[in-house]
């Protein structure tokens, strides 16, 4: 993954590349802002499907189908949800 920003040798705050954002009426835009909304629109759409999959999970089990194969994955990916979520939050970003 290529770096948008750099950590500045004054301050040790990480910047933006100059060339990589332009600011206009409505506020800043360019490449590095496009790539932080689309971290945002994942982390947003990680959180969702832990509601839905807690949901399903819910439902499975009041089903009784605690052992299904379907049980099984979804139970898997909330897991996997959560340790991604997990990672982000050790890393501020949540």
């Amino acid at each position: 993954m290529e770096r948008l920003t750099i950590k500045s040798k004054k301050t040790g705050d990480y910047c933006v590349k100059k060339e990589l954002i332009n600011e206009s009426e409505e506020g800043f835009h360019g490449e590095a802002a496009e790539k932080l909304a689309k971290f945002e629109n994942f982390y947003q759409e990680l959180a969702a499907s832990q509601d839905i999959i807690a949901k399903e999970l819910e439902n499975l089990r009041s089903e009784g189908k605690e052992k299904s194969t379907k049980f099984r994955e979804l139970f898997t990916k909330k897991l996997m949800n959560n340790s991604i979520l997990i990672l982000l939050k050790s890393y501020g970003l949540e």
